[in-house]
């Protein structure tokens, strides 16, 4: 709010007017570095214009942890062989 009272702020005054979206084709590292790099929370998924969804960086990181999991599994699946 940088400094104003959240009572008397209209949103329009501090949000961002430009919002940045994906496409559902889009990879979660896709994703996952436009958050990094415009410093984003959530992401919004349109597909033409129509808004099928909203993803937040917990759900990215999530989805990179557990994709991280299943290779260490089958790494370590392959390794025991």
């Amino acid at each position: 709010l940088k400094g104003r009272s959240s009572l008397d702020t209209p949103v329009r005054e501090i949000m961002t007017d430009k919002v940045l979206c994906v496409h559902p084709d889009q990879s979660a590292e896709e994703c996952m570095g436009l958050m990094t790099d415009k410093r984003l929370r959530h992401l919004p998924v349109m597909d033409g214009d129509q808004l099928i969804g909203v993803l937040s960086i917990g759900d990215l990181v999530k989805e990179v942890i557990s994709e991280q999991q299943f290779v260490i599994k089958q790494l370590e699946l392959y390794i025991h062989r």
